[in-house]
């Protein structure tokens, strides 16, 4: 009985700390394409920017931390060779946030796909 006791603590522990971290945390993944409003990443030459807003599910109780990565890209640069791809994070709050994303140069960016953490 005793041994049963310290694992039902353990787990109601667990599961609550689980609990705890999942209310101060949200998620997502998120696509910059020539489906985007204004996309013309695909375009010209020169600096050239795409801005996203994410508006979080449910509004935190402070403004978050906010990681962004890039997890693929469609991308081409025929002079050079080099792609020029810049992800950023801006005006945090506690509702959301603006997703930058960047290229320069003879860059032709056609998608970025990538993912978002915010933490409190």
């Amino acid at each position: 009985m005793k041994l049963f006791s310290i694992g039902l603590v353990l787990v109601l522990t667990v599961a609550l700390s689980a609990f705890a971290l999942a209310a101060g945390m949200e998620k997502g993944d998120f696509v910059v394409s020539g489906n985007s409003e204004g996309y013309r990443l695909n375009a010209g030459k020169g600096e050239r920017v795409q801005v996203e807003v994410v508006t979080f599910a449910t509004e935190f109780k402070s403004v978050p931390k906010v990681l962004a990565t890039l997890t693929g890209f469609d991308a081409t640069s025929e002079e050079t060779g080099t792609v020029r791809i810049q992800l950023s994070v801006e005006k945090v709050t506690k509702a959301g946030f603006v997703l930058k994303v960047k290229t320069w140069g003879e860059s032709t960016v056609g998608a970025v796909w990538g993912s978002w953490l915010a933490f409190e």
